[in-house]
């Protein structure tokens, strides 16, 4: 691809999650990912904080978030701790 061309989309969003799935800081599979303009929107849920953190860090460097030229990473990905020991629920 040239560099004056923008990347399609669908393959950004494809190159992202293969990332999200192979980088060590991430390993994570459920993240969705939309790209809209110069924005990418990461939405689902995650066990931890730390994680939440760290699928950012690894998308903002694949889109070099931090060039003018970059992409703006919206991260709003949901922590959803599990806890154990927590009440049990009875289904009638």
């Amino acid at each position: 691809m040239s560099p004056d061309r923008p990347i399609p989309p669908e393959y950004l969003i494809t190159h992202i999650q293969q990332a999200l799935g192979q980088d060590p800081r991430a390993r994570e599979l459920g993240v969705d990912v939309a790209v809209a303009g110069g924005r990418v929107v990461l939405t689902g849920t995650v066990a931890t904080s730390a994680q939440r953190l760290a699928i950012g860090e690894v998308v903002c460097e694949l889109v070099d978030c931090e060039a003018p030229e970059g992409h703006e990473v919206v991260n709003e990905l949901a922590v959803v701790e599990a806890r154990e020991g927590g009440p049990v629920e009875e289904l009638a």
